[in-house]
């Protein structure tokens, strides 16, 4: 019995045994897990890190050129009773087209950028216009968004990146010795996203690249201010001018139309008074219910392969718009050659 008893114990002890070394095991294992993350946490720290040093060594480079370029010269501008709105809508930089329908390349967009540059100039004389505010309504570079696209595309998309952001740079730089102040901002187009449509969150887009460039370009320029910080995403600007509420959207998510334009205003919980419009290529006006919506051309025209495809037609434009306490008081489509 006693024999029998001491065997019993024993094989209780073993199995308790056994239950602490499969216990130690699984904490060895834990441990090891615990120290495989931390490694790994510890290499997406020093990568992110040195992102950040690289992009703020970028910035500073960019200000410094900036300051060397771009001298901060204030203008002495009377106040007055009426402010511009810009419309800065598919510049499409980077593709190269000559057919039938027109011809457009990065450099017919930079003369097409001194073309539009003189005629603000003139409606802010005949006007005596305040302030400017740039509205940047998406589509600023081609990308690489169609099959076709790709292959009509001279510069690559880092190129396009750096060409516009200089190119626009340089013209807001000109209306700044126009203009008492001039205020930037602006929403992301289709052509830069990242990949197909839905396949892709609608903040990926390359368009944002494009402001982040221009802040550091313009920061010694006083009286050029980015007011993009009260935007409610990529996709959807905001600005307050005189009292009033204006929307800027590119146009592929909302519709140029009383359904469009219903959708927004539900989703947003009040009516704005206009909602800028791009995408798709020619200036027009129209009023909903009270809301004005204003779409701005494109530099380009019909001239690529996508636009003349699916019959998108329309010569090169752009919209300006002379905005008071009232709301808009006056709209000038600018054609382009």
């Amino acid at each position: 019995s006693e024999y029998f008893k001491s065997k019993q114990a024993s094989k209780t002890d073993d199995t308790y045994l056994a239950e602490i070394r499969a216990t130690k095991q699984e904490i060895r294992k834990e441990k090891q897990k615990l120290f495989d993350e931390r490694t790994a946490m510890n290499k997406t720290l020093r990568e992110t890190a040195r992102i950040e040093e690289d992009l703020a060594r970028l910035e500073n480079l960019i200000k410094e050129n900036g300051r060397i370029v771009f001298h901060d010269i204030k203008p002495e501008i009377r106040p007055s009773d009426n402010d511009m709105i810009i419309s800065l809508s598919d510049f499409h930089l980077g593709i190269s087209t000559d057919n039938y329908f027109g011809k457009y390349n990065s450099d017919i967009a930079a003369e097409r950028l001194q073309q539009y540059l003189s005629k603000i100039l003139k409606i802010r004389e005949l006007h005596e216009s305040e302030n400017a505010y740039v509205a940047l309504l998406g589509d600023l570079l081609n990308g690489e968004i169609h099959f076709t696209t790709q292959l009509e595309n001279r510069e690559n998309v880092t190129e396009q990146i750096q060409k516009s952001a200089e190119l626009i740079s340089a013209f807001i730089y000109e209306l700044s010795k126009h203009f008492n102040c001039v205020y930037v901002n602006g929403v992301a187009g289709n052509h830069s996203r990242t990949s197909f449509k839905d396949q892709v969150l609608r903040g990926n887009r390359l368009d944002n690249l494009i402001p982040w460039y221009m802040k550091a370009k313009l920061s010694g320029v006083s009286n050029v201010t980015f007011i993009d910080d009260n935007n409610y995403d990529a996709t959807i600007g905001y600005c307050n001018i005189r009292g009033n509420n204006y929307l800027l959207v590119h146009g592929d998510f909302d519709g140029f139309s009383e359904s469009g334009v219903s959708k927004l205003v539900m989703m947003l919980g009040y009516k704005p008074t206009a909602i800028l419009y791009g995408h798709l290529h020619r200036c027009s006006l129209d009023d909903v219910a009270g809301v004005k919506i204003i779409r701005s051309g494109s530099f380009c025209g019909t001239s690529d392969d996508y636009t003349v495809s699916k019959r998108i037609s329309g010569s090169p434009q752009q919209m300006v718009c002379i905005v008071n306490d009232a709301g808009v008081d006056a709209c000038y489509p600018i054609n382009l050659k």
